[in-house]
């Protein structure tokens, strides 16, 4: 099931500053964004506007995570329980898209995927991963879809699945990315069937391919 954001907040808010962060990081990066940018982009006029609602960055960040994952974690609780209806515990793609889908169903009022753009560049900051692992208290649905994914290869080391699947995760979610560009400029782009069928097998080889080490 897709799910749309809501149309933008009033502006200068708490959530405007949320939302225009999110926007801004995931077309930027999250290190080539300054707080001056995303006042502007929410139409803040106060100039202490994120210093006095989040202190810094890092808590910016904090608070999209908090702002999105509750809807996430319902959309992955659904997915779940799809699976253990049907059994398929042990099928890699359905645990893939258990993990994956609810990132690609959350859009924009326009189809656009705001938070996948901005998830890519959270995984590959510095402290992304640390901030989003200390949450995992919070979306617990997201901690029994890693753990189904883990069970999937136990021969493998859990320290390596996870970082094949934050690396193969940023890749599907780049390839998201320059999908909705390619769209937002008029350019033919493959179904999205077929874009999710490649992106999913594609992450799903990175994932299970026997262990090296």
């Amino acid at each position: 099931m897709m799910t749309k954001t809501r149309s933008r907040p009033l502006k200068g808010t708490p959530l405007a500053l949320i939302e225009a962060a999110e926007r801004l990081f995931g077309q930027h990066g999250i290190e080539n964004v300054s707080l001056r940018q995303i006042r502007l982009e929410a139409c803040a006029g106060n100039n202490s506007a994120i210093s006095y609602h989040f202190s810094d960055r890092e808590k910016l960040v904090r608070a999209i995570w908090q702002h999105r994952l509750p809807e996430l974690d319902k959309a992955r609780r659904q997915l779940l329980d799809r699976i253990y209806e049907q059994g398929m515990q042990q099928d890699a793609h359905m645990v893939l898209r258990a993990l994956i889908m609810p990132n690609y169903d959350l859009m924009d009022s326009g189809g656009v995927h705001r938070y996948a753009a901005f998830f890519r560049h959270a995984l590959r900051w510095q402290q992304g991963t640390a901030i989003r692992n200390s949450q995992l208290h919070v979306t617990p649905a997201s901690s029994e879809a890693l753990a189904l994914f883990h069970a999937l290869r136990p021969d493998v080391p859990p320290e390596l699945l996870e970082y094949r699947l934050r690396y193969g995760a940023c890749t599907f979610f780049d390839m998201i990315f320059e999908r909705d560009v390619a769209i937002a400029a008029g350019q033919s782009v493959m179904s999205e069937k077929a874009f999710l069928a490649e992106g999913i097998g594609m992450l799903e080889a990175i994932c299970f391919r026997p262990s090296q080490v």
